[in-house]
């Protein structure tokens, strides 16, 4: 009898690493990984069209199940002092090593104009007169309008991540 107890209480020992460490697998799952250092937030990233703006790494975790990844492709970010990043949902990492470092305003504008997840009543981003206006002013702007913007970009399928 004493030995039958013993076994059940090394079963649910063994039960209750095994939980934990399902528990830990699925904690890593949405956590953001960075390679050397952190994007300063807010941040865009533009997935195969559809751009997303986030404040925070919170956010930009809450944001990023709501659009089609492909794991294996790497995806352009770009944070709120204009230089350029990769972001590798595999890994689920952010890394500054990309072959686009610097972005223009006329880029980041062009980027935010050609989305995909465009809602009906949103407007384009005007590309006049864009010496006049800093980068940091144009960045703010246009993460206020993802943020704002009601289109949603289509839900993932089963057979994405």
């Amino acid at each position: 009898m004493i030995r039958r107890v013993e076994q059940a209480k090394r079963f649910h020992r063994q039960l209750d690493i095994v939980r934990s460490f399902i528990y830990m697998k699925e904690f890593c799952k949405v956590m953001l990984n960075y390679f050397f250092r952190k994007p300063k937030y807010p941040v865009i990233c533009d997935i195969d069209g559809y751009v997303i703006a986030a404040k925070s790494e919170k956010s930009f975790l809450k944001r990023l199940p709501e659009v089609n990844q492909d794991s294996e492709k790497t995806y352009n970010l770009l944070d709120s002092t204009a230089e350029g990043w990769a972001f590798m949902p595999k890994h689920m990492l952010v890394s500054p090593l990309t072959f686009k470092k610097q972005w223009t305003k006329k880029e980041l504008i062009s980027i935010f104009n050609s989305r995909k997840n465009v809602s009906s009543e949103a407007a384009q981003y005007s590309e006049k007169s864009l010496s006049s206006r800093r980068f940091e002013r144009i960045f703010a702007d246009i993460v206020e309008l993802l943020l704002k913007d009601k289109a949603k970009p289509p839900a993932k399928s089963s057979g994405d991540i």
